[in-house]
């Protein structure tokens, strides 16, 4: 008969402590969860997005004069980046910064001239719509075709 009291009083309800901490567990779980989500794409989406405006202009005075503008939600530097223009023998002729903003900044837009940086300038050696590579410090590439007048 003891046996049968024992099994009566029992419930199926879990103590209220436990309760709890099942609560309190699912909100430390739901908040690391968010956090994580939230940092992994605010650092994914944070990239410039560089992108030629009109036509890049090569000069037979050794200049290209480009205008950039930055579409993307991070800035980039442009300062001692470069310029390199494939010739007609496909051999790299390279130009370094030489004027306009330091940093293009999202949204922004802004004009650049790029000198010839190699020892003599061969302007019939380049193609009118010669592929050309913009190469920054931080590791950003951008191809484009120059023009020539």
């Amino acid at each position: 008969m003891m046996r049968q009291r024992v099994f009566q009083k029992r419930r199926g309800a879990l103590p209220p402590i436990i309760t709890v901490l099942i609560i309190i567990a699912a909100v430390i779980a739901t908040g690391l969860v968010v956090w994580f989500m939230t940092t992994t794409t605010s650092k994914s989406v944070r990239t410039p997005i560089v992108s030629v405006v009109g036509q890049p202009t090569l000069y037979a005075n050794g200049q290209i004069y480009v205008t950039f503008k930055n579409d993307g939600t991070a800035s980039v530097t442009l300062q001692g980046a470069t310029i390199v223009v494939q010739d007609i023998n496909k051999n790299p002729v390279p130009f370094s910064y030489s004027s306009g903003p330091a940093t293009l900044n999202p949204g922004q837009s802004a004009s650049y001239i790029f000198n010839f940086a190699g020892t003599s300038f061969n302007f019939g050696n380049i193609p009118d719509g010669a592929l050309s590579t913009l190469q920054t410090t931080d590791g950003y590439q951008l191809s484009f075709a120059v023009a020539k007048p």
